[in-house]
């Protein structure tokens, strides 16, 4: 096998495209380019210099992040692309500017900490919850906006091919977040009501965002499940990836689970082939290295058929940062 000289030397270049986004949206950037602007017209709105912004452009451009257009005689022109605008301009309906300049910042912190992370052993498993408050922040920031650009839209795309969903059902978001979730599903399926589960605060968040959805008459969120509920589906994303044990866990969720009710896991998953590992491993190494869980192989299938769901793995479906692997796990006979 030939050393991977350019998959290294591209490792070092994508820091450059990086910092290149990062500083564009840290300026508003891709907002002003909404309409076509000269390296030097965008300079001057920008207190820039044009030789050097005209460079930067051109580096954006080249990631297709940018059009540009030139008519005869007069200088380039350059415009954020159509598909970029939702995303990265900050009136877009799916911005995730934010989200994603925060993963870029945690993600870079922890490779800051790495060799001081190889010189311990890893941390037992911690059961203490994230702080309320902090993980409502990031409910009301980044993993709203991570939801609403892409995660929905996934959900919704495998509500498409779950039939419980075609019946009235009653539906747990479990560890919901924002809640943005279940309100796309419950616009999307009228005889769907349920309720996002998570800790006080960020349940608070969740239902000021099933409100201004215009689904808080079928679902609502709260922090606590009563002994007695129980759910048609149940949507866990993410989730176990930090609980204390994922079988326990796992367990009760079943119990959870009316007969012919579906669980629809969602988790990172670390297979054979190095390509699928390196689309998520470097996403979910800072969990692993602080003693949460990622699971491998088959792990988590095995999981689901000991508490005793009818498994049906369905393969990666696109989640932000990484893939995530779906699983629709059944109890008793599908309806």
């Amino acid at each position: 096998m030939t050393f991977p000289v350019t998959m290294i030397d591209r490792l070092a270049a994508d820091s450059v495209l990086a910092d290149s986004v990062q500083l564009a949206l840290q300026n508003n950037l891709f907002d002003h380019l909404q309409n076509p602007l000269s390296a030097r017209q965008l300079a001057e709105k920008l207190q820039w210099h044009a030789d050097p912004t005209a460079h930067l452009l051109e580096l954006l451009w080249s990631f297709q992040l940018l059009d540009r257009q030139q008519q005869q005689g007069e200088a380039l022109l350059y415009r954020t692309a159509s598909a970029v605008i939702p995303y990265l301009c900050q009136q877009g309906e799916r911005y995730m500017g934010d989200a994603w300049r925060y993963r870029l910042q945690a993600l870079r912190g922890f490779g800051q900490q790495l060799t001081e992370m190889l010189k311990q052993p890893l941390p037992e498993y911690s059961e203490q919850l994230p702080h309320d408050a902090a993980w409502a922040a990031a409910a009301g920031g980044q993993i709203a906006q991570e939801q609403r650009a892409l995660t929905a839209d996934t959900a919704c795309a495998i509500a498409a091919t779950v039939t419980r969903f075609n019946h009235p059902a009653r539906m747990l978001d479990m560890g919901g977040g924002p809640g943005l979730v279940s309100a796309a599903l419950a616009q999307r399926y009228p005889q769907l009501t349920g309720v996002v589960q998570d800790l006080p605060l960020t349940a608070r968040v969740a239902q000021g965002n099933l409100v201004a959805a215009g689904v808080s008459d079928r679902f609502s969120a709260v922090s606590e499940l009563a002994d007695g509920d129980r759910f048609d589906i149940i949507w866990c994303s993410s989730f176990l990836h930090f609980v204390a044990d994922p079988a326990q866990t796992l367990a009760d969720l079943y119990r959870r689970l009316n007969p012919g009710g579906v669980l629809i896991s969602a988790h990172a998953r670390l297979g054979d082939d190095p390509q699928q590992v390196s689309r998520v491993l470097p996403f979910f190494l800072p969990l692993l290295m602080r003693g949460k869980h990622v699971f491998h192989h088959q792990q988590l299938t095995q999981m689901l058929t000991e508490a005793g769901f009818r498994v049906e793995d369905r393969g990666e479906q696109p989640f932000p940062m990484a893939p995530l692997y779906i699983h629709c796990a059944w109890r008793g006979e599908r309806s």
